[in-house]
């Protein structure tokens, strides 16, 4: 997570704002799909507005993590690291922190779902063989993943700093891991017939759509990838994509092909588009933001990945025990939303404030 990204001695607000923006993102995605979940998955209907609303929010939650990514690849590519210094600085610790929260989501789960205890099962989630019973802990693997190759990766950008000599492997992993995936939504063996199709050629090396996203968000944010191209078209491109994906996603909805769910996926061409142009249009504002870097908005930005690793079990423990079935599912989203964002701030602000040793250990503040 961003967050988790090493700092540079002078924060840029821009990064701030587009990080805790990104953490309102994800809180929000988990809210909506504790309700829109078993809409995309074929065990509820709903109309039509409340479809529309729901999936808009959750498209809105799926901009968190190419955000997340973005802020990363900005500030860990931008200078040549020292292999065991950055190892020791923020691999080590980052797998610390994952550990840590693996055997309480072990526990938690144990508790919460009353689900049986296995030792084989806790090593095989230590030892990262097994996805941990709370979905947003995917991510934790992923980023150590890319955090590995950082050093390599820093040093061969600052050799060759232009964008043109990485056109075909990011070429190739684009279309490999967003072009296809999004095509077969809708030539897939429901529509017309076709099987679904993947690139033969690996490009899982470059970290697939996560490294995609990491680097572009190196360029865009260090080298101006997007700077020439127009606010509006940006925009126009945005909301283009955004029509594109609630369409299809429509589409396959009313036609209940409940088993493909990619335009919901960071693999979307729809959200890479609507991500990555979001994350431009913080750079833009970055001149204005910039003038804003109050200690709230610092402290906020620090605390994001913490606020990552709490929100999911707050979210899980409100759903289960606040007295919400009387209520219209959108005022249950945006109480699970507040609950979850607020009640994992509280917990940080010790950690923040005074415990700093162990919220560094604990939720990797940094």
């Amino acid at each position: 997570m961003s967050g988790a990204a090493v700092m540079q001695k002078k924060r840029e607000a821009w990064l701030d704002y587009a990080r805790i923006f990104a953490i309102l993102c994800v809180v929000c995605c988990h809210a909506v799909e504790n309700y829109y979940g078993p809409v995309v998955s074929g065990k509820e209907r709903i109309d039509l507005i409340p479809w529309i609303v729901e999936n808009a929010l959750f498209i809105f939650g799926r901009l968190g993590v190419p955000l997340f990514l973005a802020i990363s690849g900005t500030l860990l590519l931008n200078r040549e690291k020292d292999i065991f210094s950055f190892y020791k600085k923020s691999v080590f610790p980052l797998i610390i922190t994952t550990e840590i929260w693996t055997i309480f989501n072990y526990f938690f789960a144990f508790i919460l779902y009353d689900k049986p205890f296995s030792v084989t099962g806790l090593l095989k989630q230590i030892l990262f063989l097994d996805d941990s019973p709370l979905s947003h802990m995917w991510y934790m693997p992923m980023i150590i993943g890319i955090y590995i190759f950082v050093p390599f990766l820093s040093k061969i950008f600052q050799q060759c700093r232009q964008i043109r000599y990485y056109m075909i492997p990011l070429s190739l992993v684009a279309f490999g891991s967003v072009i296809i995936p999004t095509l077969t939504v809708f030539l897939n063996e429901d529509v017309l017939g076709v099987h679904r199709i993947a690139l033969k050629i690996s490009t899982s090396f470059g970290g697939g759509v996560y490294g995609l996203y990491f680097i572009l968000g190196f360029f865009i944010g260090r080298k101006g990838l997007l700077k020439k191209i127009k606010t509006v078209w940006i925009l126009s491109a945005m909301a283009f994509s955004l029509l594109i994906n609630t369409v299809g996603q429509y589409y396959i909805y009313v036609h209940e092909y409940y088993t493909w769910d990619d335009l919901l996926w960071y693999t979307s061409a729809p959200i890479f588009v609507i991500g990555l142009g979001l994350f431009e249009l913080f750079r833009r504002l970055g001149k204005y933001l910039n003038n804003y870097n109050y200690s709230a908005v610092t402290n906020l930005a620090k605390s994001t990945f913490g606020i990552y690793l709490l929100h999911n079990p707050v979210r899980l423990l409100c759903s289960s025990y606040l007295p919400m079935g009387h209520l219209n599912e959108m005022v249950k989203i945006i109480i699970l939303f507040a609950a979850s964002l607020g009640i994992s701030i509280l917990i940080l602000l010790p950690f923040i404030l005074k415990w700093k040793k162990a919220g560094r250990i604990l939720f990797y503040i940094k």
